[in-house]
């Protein structure tokens, strides 16, 4: 383990490179990945939280006149 100077052999701080896997380890490895990778869902137009928000009836879409309207207010 010690070189001959009483160090350490420089080639054992080193890390080895790692083995490169055949293509076929490859190949599963990347068809499991997209076997458990989520797939987005298509929407369901029969359902409401699904379809497009409309901004119509709400407080903010009314005209600014209408929305300074102050019903504590009148007298």
């Amino acid at each position: 383990m010690s070189g001959p100077e009483g160090g350490v052999d420089p080639s054992q701080l080193s890390l080895l490179p790692r083995p490169v896997p055949p293509p076929e380890v490859l190949a599963a490895i990347s068809a499991a990945a997209h076997l458990v990778w989520p797939q987005p869902a298509a929407p369901d137009e029969q359902d409401p939280v699904h379809q497009p928000w409309r901004f119509s009836g709400r407080w903010w879409n009314k005209p600014t006149p209408l929305r300074r309207d102050r019903p504590w207010a009148r007298g």
